[in-house]
């Protein structure tokens, strides 16, 4: 076995391999015997079948996979143990000679290795990355209470209609023009009206001062302004039938349900944080600042982030890729219609492939290493945030757990959090390596740079 590397370019270059009969002569030996000793055929007991009549059977595809695993593997160590920085993986040279692995005895591999580009960076204090600091006032805090105050908010049963988020249920009855009840018309037992939602006025007007028992005469087409699918859904009728039912309705108001906002009392402070954890509303707005803050701290961060990114990929400047090798692997992998798009496809590879080596020098210069625990708390930190948008500040331990160890056991899944662990460490290694250029920002202009961005 002989090998050798050609370096074409700074990012291209040719690995050369000459395979000896000796190099896997051995092994395929070994692989034939194995097959021996398993063989079950007709007339030979097992494990007795003649070698040559093995040989014969099983000898091309036995020599075919042995020197594809020798080639195979070779190359691999060859690449590691010279340190050799490939960017994607070997590729069979387009000028590689036809070779007959059946019938010949020494071959000669030759594949195309596309290069990760050379470059040096360190950052230190001497570089300057902007942090912004979300400031929370008073206005956000106040929503955030009017938020709970909902969550924990209950329906209850009224004599009267106030025109706001009553919810009214009754029967509905189809008039004819004389306002008596329709011949074949339609008649519902019971349905569920907000006139707050009419889009028309008069009609919504008609509610009014509504009471218990009230029979209210309106006009469910005009109430609507003749949208087809809410007046289909109302009078529960299919939409091509809409046409015939444009006349009056009466509706009788069998009950009035009314929703009403949580106090703000120790009983909301409970429901929000557990029993005596908040008992004042200082102490409640306080926490809700607190967490607000957190919260917008992982905004913070993450623009930082961003920017570091921006930053670091800016002075390394430009990289030269190995774009006709990515290319050639490009279209092998996709599909036929995607190919008209291989420029594109290249262009997104090339960019995110420069990252991938700048995130990797950056974790390297900082000494950062990410271990089982690291990936936990990036899932751990994914669930809170994804149950805290239902409101659920405190996720009970056991389902954390269950869902980390499925996560865990999930590779497509994992990938994701052990990059999002990785940015993580990058993020908090960076903020004490490089100087922050902190800058007050309102929550509006820092939603506005992503906007824009």
């Amino acid at each position: 076995m002989n090998i050798t590397l050609e370096k074409i370019t700074d990012v291209t270059a040719k690995l050369i391999l000459k395979v000896e009969e000796a190099d896997y002569a051995a092994n395929m030996e070994k692989s034939l015997k194995n097959m021996r000793q398993k063989a079950n055929m007709p007339g030979f007991r097992k494990g007795m079948v003649p070698m040559t009549l093995v040989r014969k059977m099983y000898g091309d595809s036995v020599k075919y996979e042995e020197v594809n695993s020798f080639v195979a593997k070779t190359i691999q160590n060859y690449i590691n143990e010279n340190h050799v920085p490939i960017l994607l993986d070997p590729m069979v040279s387009e000028d590689q000679a036809q070779i007959d692995i059946v019938n010949g005895k020494e071959f000669e591999f030759c594949f195309d290795l596309g290069l990760a580009p050379q470059f040096s960076l360190e950052l230190n204090e001497k570089d300057e990355v902007t942090y912004y600091d979300i400031e929370i006032d008073e206005k956000m805090v106040d929503t955030q209470v009017e938020n709970y105050r909902r969550r924990a908010g209950k329906t209850i049963s009224v004599e009267d209609y106030n025109g706001d988020n009553d919810l009214l249920r009754g029967s509905l009855v189809e008039l004819a023009d004389d306002q008596t009840e329709k011949e074949g018309g339609i008649s519902l037992d019971t349905v569920s009206l907000m006139p707050k939602f009419f889009k028309n006025d008069d009609q919504k007007a008609l509610f009014n001062q509504a009471k218990k028992g009230d029979n209210i005469i309106f006009n469910v087409s005009k109430a609507y302004e003749g949208n087809e699918s809410e007046v289909a859904s109302l009078l529960k009728i299919q939409k091509e039938n809409i046409g015939e039912h444009t006349g009056d309705f009466k509706f009788q108001i069998n009950e009035v349900s009314r929703f009403e906002m949580a106090e703000i009392n120790q009983e909301l402070f409970d429901a929000i944080y557990g029993p005596g954890a908040v008992n004042s509303e200082e102490e409640f707005r306080n926490r809700i600042k607190e967490e607000m803050s957190k919260a917008y701290e992982r905004d913070s961060d993450y623009k930082f982030l961003l920017d570091l990114r921006e930053y670091a990929m800016q002075k390394v400047g430009e990289l030269t890729f190995p774009e006709e090798i990515m290319k050639r692997a490009i279209l092998n992998a996709c599909k036929e219609e995607e190919k008209a798009n291989i420029d594109k496809y290249l262009q997104e590879n090339v960019k995110n492939g420069k990252w991938s080596l700048v995130r990797g020098t950056l974790a390297e210069n900082a000494k950062i290493k990410i271990d089982d625990d690291d990936v936990k708390d990036a899932i751990r930190e994914a669930v809170q945030i994804q149950f805290a948008q239902y409101g659920m500040n405190n996720v009970p331990e056991e389902m954390m757990d269950k869902y980390v160890n499925e996560t865990m056991g999930n590779k497509q899944q994992l990938e994701s959090y052990v990059t999002r662990a990785l940015d993580r460490k990058l993020m908090e290694s960076y903020k004490k390596i490089v100087t922050l250029k902190h800058q007050a920002v309102s929550v509006e202009d820092f939603n506005k740079m992503f906007e824009t961005a």
